[in-house]
């Protein structure tokens, strides 16, 4: 089964051309056990995702650029221009969204959400989810400060900002740390929930 993702877009330095790429984090994720059972198909800006769909059983907005109202330039424009049809798509056709970092700003920022400049963000750090805490990488100059009403909260910072959330009546995610990198596997609870909602959807 295929998961589609979106990718960074980012501009060669030694000549001009704009690219569209991702990690290699991503792919020894999904050689991981908890991916076993799904393939990445990464997403290129230059196709309508409309041709995506019905090939892919879930979506994840991945992270790098900022959100354009934050940090206005071509290529972040383009990225929320892409996104917002991904999840206004995920949401008509009930496929399974996961938004990584600043996919869970694009969501966040969907619904309503109030996101803003935080610092000591850009570290390893505490999240309390529930009763628990653990420590999770942290990439990321803006955090989401409140939630929109459709959006429920899952985890927090210590300094009270929104790390996950979910969708009250819609099967969409959002995480703020990194899953693919280092230490972004600590807590699977979260991921494993809405894994099984890609397994639901069969």
């Amino acid at each position: 089964m295929f998961i589609g993702i979106t990718q960074r877009l980012i501009c060669n330095e030694s000549y001009y051309e704009e690219r569209e790429c991702l990690a290699k984090d991503w792919g020894e994720l999904f050689n991981k056990d908890l991916f076993k059972n799904f393939i990445p198909l990464p997403l290129s800006y230059e196709i309508d995702f409309s041709r995506y769909k019905d090939l892919v059983k879930a979506v994840i907005l991945s992270g790098g650029n900022d959100l354009n109202f934050l940090n206005p330039n071509a290529m972040s424009k383009k990225r929320d221009s892409y996104e917002i049809q991904v999840i206004e798509t995920c949401l008509k056709e009930k496929i399974p969204l996961l938004g990584i970092c600043r996919g869970a700003q694009i969501i966040a920022h969907y619904f309503n959400s109030c996101i803003s400049p935080y610092v000591n963000h850009v570290s390893k750090h505490e999240i309390f989810f529930l009763e628990e805490k653990f420590i999770s990488n942290s990439f990321h100059n803006f955090a989401i400060a409140r939630l929109g009403d459709e959006l429920e909260p899952l985890c927090f910072a210590k300094d009270k900002t929104i790390e996950a959330f979910k969708h009250k009546y819609e099967n969409i995610f959002g995480i703020m740390w990194h899953i693919e990198r280092e230490d972004g596997l600590n807590n699977v609870q979260i991921l494993k929930e809405w894994l099984d909602l890609i397994k639901e959807e069969k």
